[in-house]
């Protein structure tokens, strides 16, 4: 089928130019912003672009790229040169969503890589040294506020050369009605520089530039905001990048596949011979059998929580290697059980399988920003490599069987997706989430009447924050 013919129009002040900008704005801009936080307004951009043509944007400079093709409106990006640090920012990039899947958001990009790569060429430099964007970071944005699946996105992008500063970046609000954005993330395209991070000194740069001649904020030093990156990235060299399809647990060099586990599945005996391989204490482990039954059974969906059972292999036709077992509720998740047997052990792809149980906890959509695991002594560390922060209390699991045994645990929470402090949880949120735990997870009917569950509550002050170790 041959491609539509296509042009790309770079906006411009002229009548014609601002009927195709309102088009662009109403049909494509507004529907893919649905945080009106995240936003520019049309008289903004349309005031930009008089900037523009006035000059005022010296050697940086700004574009609004629309392509067409037949004549109708596709897509289009919003782009900026910043001359100091030498980089593009591509601030929105939006394809038509009758048109996605046909490599029309790779076309985009590519107009706007070579406007950019323009240019730096025409501000002296040889080339761009890079390009950020700005996107949304799915484990802190919320599925609702986007125009498409925020884990996609990052994969598309990862295959488009992209990675993710990891620093806390936070967008400053746009204008006196906005807010502070907190749930976006920056990636970095490299051009003309190669390595697996960026000098800080850079990105403080780039940030600086982008909130001046990007968000308009003239001095971006007295911006909170630009304040508080600028002290992070002033305590470090260099800030990593974090390969995006990583970030939500996805490598092609380390391969997971992942199958839900359903009442009376071919994978079930599989799945329990592994669970039997890797936990045999009676206190804190079902019998092998009572996997793929109530409450740890088959992958399920309740009104107040939803249980996900996976089979884990290497690839779709290697036999099983791993499972996981996992609970999202809407106050927290609740890890179950997790073990990897060759050949996934060893391999790394630990990490990988805890950001796919995020990403399905967040998919599961009841409100859990969060989760919470139980461990011993010897699975302590890797947890805490993995992110998690070990609440200070005593905790003890309920009983796993009528009048069974009750073990002193160590409970720990993470919050989804990147974090750079210990989180910020309030004690009556951590009894709330306890609490349904306790009922959906251990079957407990009244959690205020079991002893055990008593001493974990007498333990929490609901009027304090949660302490961590």
């Amino acid at each position: 089928m041959a491609q539509a013919p296509a042009e790309v129009r770079d906006l411009g002040t002229s009548a014609a130019d601002r009927e195709l900008l309102a088009a662009f704005y109403k049909n494509l801009y507004l529907p893919a912003f649905p945080d009106a936080d995240e936003r520019e307004s049309l008289d903004n951009i349309q005031r930009y672009l008089d900037k523009k043509a006035a000059g005022w944007y010296g050697p940086n400079n700004y574009h609004v790229h629309v392509r067409l093709e037949d004549s109708e409106l596709v897509g289009g990006a919003i782009t900026d040169y910043l001359a100091g640090p030498n980089t593009g920012v591509i601030e929105f990039l939006v394809a038509s969503p009758a048109r996605r899947g046909r490599g029309l958001g790779r076309r985009l990009l590519d107009d706007a890589e070579r406007a950019l790569a323009a240019d730096a060429r025409a501000a002296g430099a040889a080339g761009l040294r890079a390009v950020v964007a700005e996107m949304n970071d799915p484990f802190r944005s919320g599925l609702a506020l986007d125009s498409m699946d925020p884990f996609t996105r990052l994969l598309i992008w990862s295959g488009w050369g992209y990675a993710g500063l990891d620093f806390p970046y936070v967008q400053p609000a746009l204008s006196d009605r906005q807010k502070p954005v907190t749930s976006l993330l920056l990636a970095w395209k490299p051009v003309s520089e190669t390595g697996n991070a960026v000098a800080s000194a850079t990105v403080k740069q780039v940030l600086h530039e982008y909130m001046r001649w990007a968000m308009r904020i003239e001095q971006p030093q007295r911006s909170a905001e630009f304040t508080e990156m600028a002290r992070y990235l002033d305590a470090r060299t260099a800030v990593p990048l974090r390969p995006l399809d990583h970030y939500v647990g996805h490598d092609e060099a380390r391969p997971l596949a992942i199958r839900e586990v359903t009442a009376n599945d071919a994978d079930l005996p599989a799945v329990r011979a592994v669970y039997a391989a890797h936990f045999a204490d009676r206190a804190t482990a079902l019998d092998a059998e009572a996997l793929g039954r109530a409450p740890a059974g088959a992958s399920t969906r309740g009104a107040d929580h939803a249980h996900h059972l996976w089979a884990l292999r290497a690839t779709p036709e290697a036999p099983v290697a791993g499972l996981a077992s996992f609970f999202t509720l809407p106050e927290a998740g609740f890890g179950g059980y997790v073990a990897l047997a060759p050949p996934l052990r060893g391999t790394g792809r630990l990490p990988l399988l805890l950001a796919r149980i995020e990403t399905q906890m967040v998919r599961d959509r009841l409100g859990a920003t969060g989760w919470l695991v139980e461990c011993d002594d010897a699975v302590l560390a890797r947890f805490r490599g993995a992110g998690f922060h070990e609440v200070a209390i005593p905790y003890r699991q309920p009983p796993l069987r009528p009048g069974g045994p009750a073990p002193a645990l160590h409970l720990l929470y993470k919050e989804f997706g990147r974090a750079y402090a210990p989180p910020a949880l309030a004690g009556a949120a951590l009894l709330a989430a306890l609490g349904r735990i306790q009922r959906v997870v251990y079957g407990i009917e009244r959690p205020e009447d079991n002893a055990v569950c008593r001493e974990l509550a007498s333990a929490i002050d609901p009027a304090a924050v949660v302490p961590f170790r």
